[in-house]
């Protein structure tokens, strides 16, 4: 991958994003859409996986809603985006989540194997947008 730590990052930010069933505890939700959001990345899918955004999301760099959707189509047209999640945990305080990942990220440009592979860590921060849980910030915590 060429812009591995930055694509796989803003994957993974967009991966967590997604929609919850009303019914489920809340933490269950936001899985639910981490989740829904995985999915629609390992299909190359850049508006599924941008809509749970929230509009004052905050990513890597000062990355906002709007540019997130432009590098992930632009990251998609060059390589496929794979994710394996290792630890997935949640902890919500009303209408506030905290998420901890951890994934193994895989990307290749043609073939069948991956030619780039990481393991990487993130928090994500979601907020309840009347039934639904949106991304608001997203950050590595593995230091990249």
């Amino acid at each position: 991958m060429r812009k591995s730590t930055a694509s796989v990052s803003l994957a993974l930010a967009l991966l967590v994003s997604g929609q919850g069933c009303r019914s489920e505890k809340p933490a269950d939700q936001v899985r639910r859409a981490f989740e829904a959001c995985r999915t629609a990345v390992e299909a190359g899918d850049a508006g599924t996986a941008t809509a749970p955004l929230d509009p004052a999301f905050q990513g890597p760099e000062g990355m906002d809603k709007a540019t997130a959707r432009l590098f992930l189509m632009g990251t998609f047209r060059h390589e496929k985006v794979g994710v394996t999640v290792v630890r997935n945990e949640v902890a919500v305080r009303g209408g506030e989540a905290l998420q901890e990942v951890e994934l193994i990220l895989t990307g290749r440009s043609g073939g069948l194997l991956p030619q780039e592979a990481s393991h990487r860590s993130f928090l994500l921060r979601w907020r309840k947008s009347g039934s639904e849980w949106k991304l608001a910030e997203f950050q590595s915590t593995d230091g990249r």
